[in-house]
């Protein structure tokens, strides 16, 4: 396309017009590929490791407001998956007190979390007023799931051993929010939320469920399992028996409603969903690996199963991450020495 340009002036501004446009889709393709692309191209220098030291939210300048409206801006930092805000000092009852900080509601899950933040270590006022919200709202959402949510900077305090106890008994998340000053000029700081209590059976249905409908009263024993589906319980027993004889001792779980688990004390470390045939299972991933980036693991399971035609996803979401390797086991795959290898490790490590 040809342009008149009447002056060498208006060349001039579309020369650097023309260059800017060039610079900017550079830039838009570095942007647009993961950083470990950019490196392995060349295009992106490795970045600086530099000293940092801890620190708290207060010595910064920060207050609980400003941690309020920094979960507002961007509720996936806390780790609890794909949630939205439906509320920020939310009012619950006239009269004295009385305010959730924030309250999340993951859709996917119709599940609802209360949480209660504070700077400094967790205090006996903050903690049970959590419990006190939580408590609230599931009175005034019967029919949603709830848990409760303490985050502070410091759960280490005396009252660790009661919010840990708590979560094994309560769907209760505890999250330390740890702060860490960057050695540069000017300074920069970062945040990053640590898990440090949940519920091990804090199991929640997946995006990717399996194919089982729950239809009429949902069972919760092992007798209306039998009732409702009968032949995803006895398969269920069957898996119960192989880890007995050759995995490990695991007591059968029938008290939740969507699943039948494995535990291996209180540890929920084989829930089972239910499949046309057999059922689809999640379990423990191992030390490393994050929501993008799958454990050494999950490629020896997923090497392992390759042969029998399986191919198992990381659901790092499900389960807050505690059981991210997902995969349909099959009536038929029981025997298979891959199978018992694989469920062996897994036992293992939860």
């Amino acid at each position: 396309m040809s342009v008149l340009y009447r002056n060498r002036r208006d060349q001039q501004v579309a020369k650097t017009a023309t260059v800017a446009i060039s610079r900017w889709q550079k830039v838009s393709a570095l942007v647009s590929r993961s950083p470990n692309e950019n490196l392995q191209r060349g295009l992106m220098a490795e970045p600086n490791i530099v000293s940092s030291t801890l620190t708290s939210l207060r010595a910064i300048g920060r207050d609980e407001y400003w941690l309020q409206d920094w979960i507002v801006a961007d509720p996936t930092r806390l780790g609890l998956g794909s949630v939205t805000i439906r509320a920020k000092e939310l009012r619950q009852y006239t009269g004295r007190g009385g305010r959730l900080d924030v309250l999340a509601y993951d859709a996917a899950q119709d599940t609802y979390y209360e949480i209660e933040v504070m700077l400094g270590e967790c205090d006996a006022d903050h903690g049970f007023r959590a419990l006190d919200y939580w408590a609230r709202e599931r009175l005034r959402l019967p029919n949603a799931r709830h848990v409760a949510v303490i985050l502070a900077e410091d759960l280490s305090g005396r009252f660790k051993t009661v919010i840990e106890t708590l979560a094994e008994r309560l769907p209760l998340i505890a999250i330390e929010l740890r702060t860490l000053l960057v050695a540069s000029e000017p300074p920069v700081a970062t945040t990053f939320p640590v898990i440090v209590a949940q519920p091990d059976a804090l199991v929640f249905r997946p995006a990717d469920q399996p194919d089982g409908k729950e239809e009429g009263r949902a069972p919760n024993d092992e007798a209306s399992w039998t009732t409702a589906q009968p032949d995803f319980a006895r398969f269920a027993r069957e898996v119960h028996k192989l880890c007995l004889e050759k995995v490990g001792v695991s007591a059968i779980d029938f008290s939740a409603k969507s699943y039948i688990s494995l535990k291996k004390g209180r540890r929920a470390w084989l829930p089972m969903w239910p499949k046309k045939q057999g059922a689809y299972i999640y379990i423990p991933g191992g030390p490393g690996g994050t929501e993008d980036a799958p454990s050494d693991f999950y490629a020896r399971a997923k090497d392992a199963l390759a042969p029998l035609g399986v191919e198992p996803s990381w659901s790092f979401k499900y389960n807050a991450g505690a059981n991210p390797i997902a995969f349909s086991l099959m009536p038929n795959m029981l025997g298979n020495s891959k199978i018992i290898e694989l469920l062996q490790e897994a036992y293992a490590m939860a």
